[in-house]
């Protein structure tokens, strides 16, 4: 009830992204961020674009980022193995900039949860949020985690798909991780595989559990040669 009489519509969340870095810069860990306005003020403050009303109904991620403010943060973050989490309240008249804010938690291996007709006199999307928000801090996670993904010789993987930050060819920096992450990449096939009767392909993360235990985990698949 604090905020009953809080009429105040400034944002400050570049600030407050800049001080939750520092104060985990030693340790690592993840910031969750609820947002319901745009950030419009200090640093990263951002400008409400021209636009429809129509088009605010379409999915704001369609559009992109007007700044890189919020991508060097998750760069900053993703190096000291701090995840950002967005859960994004919105509705069809109300402009955010999703593009733009949503790259903090896309290169610091985050997630985004996207709200964009929430109201708490709602039922169905208030009964989202308590489910999402449930299962957000119930679940296991994994911490200061890398994966890399191998193929047979003769294929290729190439452009990753996911939240995460490419820290060479073919290992993925990702500060958190838990069972709802999904990541893919595109195949290509390089050389000729009629002397192959399988195709195999690897996956192994690496992870730090939440008891502090230093994990890998290996997963292979075979697949036969048509």
């Amino acid at each position: 009830k604090m905020f009953t009489d809080q009429r105040g519509i400034q944002s400050a969340l570049g600030a407050a992204l800049q001080v939750a870095e520092k104060l985990l810069h030693p340790i690592g860990g993840r910031i969750t961020v609820l947002q319901s306005t745009l950030p419009n003020y200090g640093p990263g403050a951002l400008k409400m674009k021209e636009t429809s009303t129509s088009a605010l109904k379409k999915d704001q991620l369609s559009t992109s980022a007007s700044t890189d403010f919020y991508k060097k943060i998750a760069l900053e973050c993703s190096a000291q193995q701090i995840a950002v989490d967005l859960f994004v309240f919105s509705n069809p008249t109300q402009f955010i900039d999703l593009a733009t804010i949503s790259t903090v938690a896309k290169y610091s291996s985050g997630q985004i949860h996207y709200y964009p007709d929430f109201h708490h006199t709602k039922e169905i999307p208030t009964k989202r949020v308590e489910r999402d928000l449930k299962r957000y801090l119930t679940r296991n996670i994994g911490f200061e985690s890398v994966m890399r993904i191998r193929c047979t010789e003769g294929l290729s993987l190439h452009t990753f798909h996911g939240n995460f930050f490419v820290r060479s060819t073919d290992l993925l920096s990702l500060p958190n991780v838990n069972p709802d992450h999904g990541y893919c990449m595109n195949l290509a096939i390089d050389e000729s595989l009629k002397d192959y009767s399988m195709v195999c392909f690897q996956a192994a993360l690496l992870y730090t559990s939440y008891r502090g235990e230093r994990r890998i985990r290996v997963h292979s698949l075979c697949l036969p040669v048509s």
